[in-house]
């Protein structure tokens, strides 16, 4: 390795740190977005020109057909697919550092056995990084394929527990690690334990993907991102490429400190979650398979019917913001569902004009993925000075003049508190049913992604349920005060 191409990965891994840096803001997200690209696409034309492959040909009508495709999702996708588009792209970038070590491990074997290039010691480590890069790129492409039919409702968002799920995922935990182990002692290619570690590992990740559901998807993207960026770490090992390491870790470690600081935010325990440990199914299995359906009709059913008609307003929901010196908006998926997001800001705004103080709750998993009503928000020009975590606002609920719901459901849901064996049980939610007046603008009242009935529908007073399209209630909402 040259000294040229190290320092090289150096200058542009700092840029990646930097560029990483400035998106945690979001004066300057865009600006650092571009800087962690532009240190990308030096990192590859480097190394083309310092691997020596720049002349294999083959490799440019590849780049130029990603490119395109590539460039036609950025321009399509909408804002609302972004949780799916990001787990995609997180499998691809597993599936990615899957191919390198199938291709690594099939050559470091054969040149082994009849070149004898490499020392032992330096093939073991070629042949053990190529497997262990198999088995998470393998995890990282299905899991996220699971998590992006999830998102995307080609698959059914509920947990999925099998017969003997838990022992099933830890059996194919030990499977994958024996046959990397076995594949690194034996010395030479041996496609038996490729192929093996490529079905133990996929399984893994359909395994514990599929389980995954309600609150702990946002949590599940996370890691899966963490997860690409330490299947690309573990390629660049097994092919001596610094740059992917350098880059690859980066990823890893951010994304895995996300998944730690999304976990205890939701009182949510790692290894958990990746044995589908708190995704439960519901305690009333009955009504929440009729539930499940996720079928969207234009009206309220006859239960909704009552609970929405009774008496429990003494004034309009207008009344309510008219008089209010203190506002907090709680924006959910709903919103993102209904493209509401405009709207919550000039209400926001209409709001302010008239003196009242308004801020934005965000719980940690609002969405379907880390930073989710912070992106929509910020995409309708909401100042960033507005938005207030739960753990530094949810106090404030109850001393509030009103609050105001924009299709949030699960992370408000005070069941959380005691509804024990339902998936988010001990999950931390935002202290809404502390407020004196809620105002709801959900599409309807049935529960959430978790699938757990939300009691505060139910409250007898100062709740007010504005039932139908986001856009179409924050129109009348506006025009009332």
């Amino acid at each position: 390795m040259g000294t040229i191409q190290v320092i090289f990965s150096v200058i542009l891994s700092i840029a990646v740190l930097i560029g990483i840096s400035m998106m945690s803001k979001v004066k300057t997200a865009v600006t650092g977005n571009l800087i962690s690209a532009l240190a990308i696409l030096i990192g590859i034309v480097a190394t083309l020109l310092l691997s020596g492959v720049v002349s294999a040909w083959t490799i440019y009508p590849a780049m130029i057909i990603g490119l395109l495709i590539g460039s036609l999702i950025a321009r399509k996708v909408k804002m609302i697919q972004m949780p799916q588009t990001v787990a995609l792209f997180n499998g691809l970038g597993g599936g990615a550092s899957a191919l390198v070590g199938i291709m690594t491990a099939l050559l470091y074997g054969f040149t082994v056995e009849e070149l004898n290039v490499f020392s032992t010691h330096g093939a073991k480590f070629i042949m053990f990084t190529s497997l262990l890069a198999i088995a998470v790129g393998m995890t990282t492409l299905i899991g996220s394929l699971v998590a992006a039919g999830k998102l995307s409702r080609i698959l059914n968002q509920r947990p999925m527990i099998w017969p003997g799920h838990s022992s099933i995922t830890i059996l194919l935990i030990i499977l994958t690690f024996v046959f990397i182990i076995l594949g690194t002692i034996d010395g030479w290619v041996n496609v038996p334990y490729i192929i093996g570690v490529l079905v133990t590992s996929s399984f893994f990740g359909l395994f514990f993907s599929v389980r995954v559901g309600g609150a702990d998807m946002p949590i599940t993207i996370s890691l899966l991102n963490s997860l690409s960026g330490v299947a690309g770490a573990i390629a660049g090992m097994a092919i001596s490429n610094i740059f992917l390491v350098a880059v690859g870790g980066i990823v890893g470690a951010s994304g895995l400190l996300l998944t730690q600081i999304m976990c205890r935010a939701m009182n949510r325990n790692l290894m958990s979650i990746l044995l589908g440990g708190t995704s439960k199914q519901p305690i009333n299995t009955q009504k929440e398979e009729k539930l499940g359906e996720e079928k969207i009709t234009d009206s309220p059913s006859a239960e909704e019917k009552v609970i929405e008609e009774k008496p429990v307003a003494q004034r309009n929901p207008g009344e309510i913001l008219a008089m209010a010196k203190d506002v907090i908006i709680v924006p959910g998926y709903g919103m993102a569902l209904a493209q509401a997001q405009h709207l919550v800001k000039l209400l926001a705004d209409k709001l302010a004009a008239k003196g009242v103080r308004v801020r934005f709750a965000i719980h940690p998993v609002a969405g379907r993925m880390p930073g989710h009503m912070n992106v929509l928000l910020a995409e309708a020009d909401v100042p960033y000075e507005q938005l207030f975590e739960m753990e530094t606002i949810n106090e404030d609920f109850a001393k509030t003049d009103a609050v105001v719901v924009i299709g949030a459901n699960d992370v408000m849901n005070p069941a959380a508190r005691n509804a024990e064996g339902t998936p988010i049980y001990g999950m931390p939610v935002l202290s809404v049913d502390q407020a004196p007046e809620v105002i709801i603008c959900n599409f309807d009242l049935k529960p959430g992604y978790a699938g757990v009935e939300n009691p505060l529908y139910s409250r007898k007073e100062g709740v007010y349920l504005l039932l139908g399209d986001a856009k179409e209630s924050l129109n009348k909402l506006i025009t009332q005060f």
